[in-house]
């Protein structure tokens, strides 16, 4: 039989763990702002005849469905002249060409290349009040065989205007050119699914326990006051702890070898620094696919994201109820009633019932690192709580390790960032921004 009782966990610290918290978020950060950096201006527009410079400009990327509202326009342009866009897929190797000798313009796009559209540039003959806009939705759907389609995720678009201008050389001129990129459709927060997460709503709970320190629950004093929690933002959580084949999926190999080997299993023997790793990668992978909400990043849930779910709107110390059986989850003894479990490692994820959430082990199986470190709760509602300050980072949900007491939805554990336990692996949330310190 366990302790009953929080785990305490330690290890040796090391200087580098600032180093390695800053390079984490800036990781984090810089994935997210490349997947959702907007249009790329580049190339010089040429100057008209009679001094327009046109400027290209584009309102949002385009998708792989045409649903964006993609509008490309060109502004400043001589008015009632005829003007075209067009657009190419590769500018590899590419630099920029003069359009003619003695001509301000430079072609910008790499052959081969597809108009878009043509038209008359509207405004008024001898200013630059004319304009271009073209639907990128529109042709997209309408052209199936167009240049690039089928359109993929990251496809690369290089796009740039004609026009008219009978006293330049060769009696045109070009515009400068924008770089898009075409994108999946990005999850919409609080409305898609996400394969192997739930989407959590945003609400508010009752957080921690008035259990005292006596059989069953042995209840400490940190997991008091009691108090109400808000969480504003919806997010997704992952409805099982990360398993060794999806670690390996994202990281190319486990971090050291697990204590209990399978690819389905929970991936243990592995530090918050690594899980923090693991969140990085994966939110670079998944941003460089479109596949993030602006705002969102993939980490590690605070510790009151992973209360609220796994109270998942209960009230009682366990999600299933006021007793936690050996048959409910992996756990090393059960005080309900009191008996040995038989368990002596972990088991394949989703073994057990889900919450009624339908969200997996979050009692038992293996502890789960969260993003906060340690501290005693303060008095009063608190809305997102997240601490930061200190080293201990906080370990949630006990493990097949532990009594039924630690693995209630209040206990609270935690250990240096660099611990290694054979009990304690991690699950991801894809949820706000959190920028840890």
């Amino acid at each position: 039989m366990g302790w009953p009782g929080p785990k305490q966990f330690h290890t040796m610290t090391t200087p580098r763990l600032a180093l390695l918290l800053a390079s984490f978020a800036l990781l984090d950060l810089a994935a997210v702002a490349s997947a959702q950096s907007g249009p790329l201006p580049y190339c010089t527009s040429g100057i008209s005849s009679i001094g327009c410079l046109p400027q290209m400009t584009v309102n949002v990327q385009p998708n792989v469905t045409g649903t964006s509202g993609c509008v490309i326009s060109t502004l400043g342009l001589e008015g009632q002249k005829l003007g075209l866009t067009f657009y190419g897929l590769n500018n590899s190797g590419f630099t920029p060409t003069p359009w003619a000798p003695a001509s301000s313009s430079y072609l910008c796009v790499k052959a081969p290349t597809a108009r878009i559209a043509i038209a008359n540039t509207g405004g008024t003959a001898g200013q630059c009040n004319g304009s271009l806009a073209m639907n990128w939705d529109a042709y997209q759907l309408g052209n199936p065989t167009a240049l690039g389609a089928p359109w993929s995720a990251g496809t690369k678009l290089f796009v740039q205007s004609w026009y008219r201008d009978p006293l330049a050389p060769r009696g045109t001129n070009l515009s400068d050119a924008v770089e898009l990129t075409v994108r999946a459709i990005t999850p919409v927060p609080c409305v898609s699914p996400l394969p192997g997460m739930r989407l959590i709503a945003n609400g508010a709970f009752q957080m921690g326990s008035n259990a005292t320190f006596t059989s069953p629950y042995f209840s400490f004093a940190n997991e008091k006051p009691v108090r109400t929690v808000s969480l504003t933002q919806c997010f997704w959580m992952g409805q099982h702890e990360v398993t060794q084949a999806e670690y390996i999926a994202v990281m190319g190999s486990l971090p050291r070898a697990p204590a209990f080997a399978g690819a389905n299993r929970p991936v243990e023997n592995v530090s918050w620094i690594e899980a923090r790793a693991y969140c990085a990668t994966l939110t670079a992978q998944q941003a460089a696919q479109f596949n993030i909400p602006f705002g969102y990043e993939y980490r590690l849930p605070t510790e009151a994201e992973w209360e609220y779910v796994c109270r998942a709107g209960t009230t009682s110390e366990f999600h299933y109820g006021p007793a936690l059986a050996c048959a409910d989850a992996r756990q090393t003894y059960s005080y309900h009633p009191g008996g040995n479990c038989g368990v002596n490692s972990t088991t394949v994820v989703e073994s057990y019932a889900p919450n009624p959430w339908g969200l997996f082990d979050l009692h038992g199986n293996v502890s789960e690192w969260c993003l906060d470190t340690f501290a005693n709760y303060a008095p009063g509602p608190a809305t997102n709580p997240f601490v930061s300050v200190g080293v201990d980072r906080i370990v949630r949900g006990g493990s097949w390790a532990d009594t039924s007491s630690n693995c209630r939805s209040a206990a609270r554990s935690w250990g240096n960032p660099f611990l290694i336990y054979n009990s304690i692996g991690f699950r991801v949330v894809l949820a706000p921004i959190i920028v840890v310190p």
